[in-house]
């Protein structure tokens, strides 16, 4: 039915059809008979108990950040059958982002561009929304917080606005993830550099430590060279960090021929995923058993994921393929590969 209606959808600009499946999945996640109509849509998903990062998962794959950004879908993905949720990127501040258009498709290559910017309505309302869900007692699934910083935070001062996101949020975060990796935020990628990152992190470290013993994840990008991945893996091993998510958009709007006439966005989807399983080896030489590889990027089929899961991640999450497959999504890319 999705693969019928999906050309509809694909005839609207690409981010105000995103917004109005998020409103809709929001809604229908408000009222009973709205979760029972998802958890139909979503069919039968198989469930593989796991434990990451003292967290238990019903299975390895849930949805990517930047998906639903101010947290109001997550019942909702969750009656879709994922195992997890990344909410964000969160800004201490609300933002508008970047100036629009600034969502481009692609079906031939099941890809996306974005250069959103980390538009959002801010940590204060996302923690009032988040609390209200925790209430409700419905939650079933661990859900993460993607953290940014906002576009017009001086680079000196971004360790600020993540601390200000960590303060705020630390009560309905299960875990968190320090993103570094947007191509779309000014300057926000130089932060991946060991000497700007090594002070971010232990600033984080040390707040975490304060405020309680909640798990911390960097996200990076794919466009790193294979020795700076290398040295953020051994910092994260250093300071007993949770793990890494692997990884962002790519800078590579070339491997989509459609895409190399746009002068700015990150790619996402099919295309990256041969760098998102090289990552995942390279990291999982370097960090230490017990941290966690979250693999992101090009996760479009079940022989997929359990690749990524034999390469050594232990959990992986969808945003590009989610948009092209749609509700059956997880049922699809769970069930054993043909």
């Amino acid at each position: 039915m999705y693969l019928f209606l999906r050309p509809i959808f694909f005839r609207r600009d690409a981010e105000s059809a995103h917004d109005s499946v998020i409103s809709w999945l929001s809604r229908l996640g408000r009222f009973r008979s709205g979760r029972v109509l998802l958890r139909m849509m979503g069919g039968a998903v198989p469930q593989s108990p796991r434990t990451s990062m003292g967290l238990t998962f019903v299975h390895p794959l849930g949805v990517a950040a930047g998906f639903d950004k101010n947290a109001i879908a997550v019942l909702a993905l969750q009656e879709l059958g994922f195992s997890h949720v990344e909410v964000g990127t969160v800004t201490p501040r609300p933002q508008e982002g970047n100036p629009k258009p600034r969502v481009w498709r692609f079906p031939e290559a099941e890809a996306l561009v974005n250069a959103l910017g980390f538009p959002g309505e801010g940590m204060k309302i996302v923690g009032e929304r988040l609390r209200v869900l925790r209430a409700s007692g419905r939650l079933r699934i661990p859900v993460g917080i993607n953290v940014g910083k906002n576009r017009d935070t001086r680079f000196e001062d971004a360790v600020n606005d993540y601390l200000a996101v960590m303060d705020e949020l630390h009560d309905v975060g299960d875990y968190f993830v320090i993103n570094v990796s947007s191509p779309n935020t000014p300057g926000l990628r130089d932060l991946q550099a060991i000497e700007y990152l090594r002070p971010l992190v232990e600033a984080v470290s040390r707040r975490v430590l304060h405020l309680g013993q909640t798990p911390l994840l960097l996200k990076i990008a794919p466009d790193l060279a294979d020795r700076e991945i290398a040295e953020i893996a051994r910092l994260c091993k250093e300071l007993a960090w949770a793990g890494i998510v692997a990884g962002n958009t790519t800078i590579r709007r070339e491997l989509v021929h459609g895409a190399t006439g746009l002068d700015r966005g990150g790619l996402s989807g099919e295309p990256l995923y041969p760098r998102t399983l090289e990552m995942i080896r390279l990291l999982r030489q370097h960090l230490a058993p017990e941290q966690v590889i979250i693999a992101a990027g090009g996760i479009s089929s079940a022989s997929r994921l359990q690749e990524c899961l034999s390469a050594g991640a232990n959990l992986a999450q969808v945003y590009t393929a989610f948009i092209y497959s749609g509700p059956q999504c997880a049922r699809r890319l769970l069930e054993a590969p043909r």
